[in-house]
């Protein structure tokens, strides 16, 4: 299952994207990434404004699921939206976030997940700028096959 080679201006609420990120670790890591807003406007505390790009992590370092129970993680994207084909051969999916503003996901989406968001602690902000120092890609996830079947054939 390829990776599909996207672009950082391409990328919209929904999308399951990976990108490596330092951040302020040593080495940078692969993430793979649930989109909820892409260019969050955020102000630090010395009032510089930056903007951040906020998901749910679904693997890191590429191959580690932070959800690994398929089910849980198929509900939690059916919470965000509705699961979406990409590229059914290579089993790339999206989710057409329901209710999205300007800039992404509004409250509504974030207050209907809130409760899986604080189980499984896969909600991340990162630092736009930093973010967009790595090439990004549209990622592969594993999903149950009966599910993987019906949306492909619808």
């Amino acid at each position: 299952m390829p990776k599909q080679l996207y672009t950082w201006d391409k990328v919209t609420a929904g999308d399951i994207i990976s990108f490596r990120y330092k951040g302020k670790k040593p080495t940078s890591t692969l993430t793979t990434l649930l989109v909820l807003n892409p260019k969050m406007p955020y102000t630090l505390k010395d009032k510089t404004k930056t903007l951040h790009l906020i998901g749910l992590k679904l693997e890191d370092k590429g191959v580690v699921p932070l959800i690994k129970n398929k089910p849980l993680l198929v509900s939690l994207l059916e919470q965000v939206g509705d699961i979406e084909v990409v590229d059914g051969k290579n089993e790339i999916f999206k989710v057409r976030v329901l209710g999205t503003g300007p800039r992404g996901a509004t409250q509504r989406v974030y207050d209907k997940v809130k409760q899986k968001l604080n189980k499984h602690a896969v909600y991340r902000t990162y630092d736009y700028k930093e973010a967009r120092k790595s090439g990004v890609f549209l990622e592969p996830i594993k999903l149950p096959k009966p599910l993987v079947e019906l949306l492909i054939e619808n």
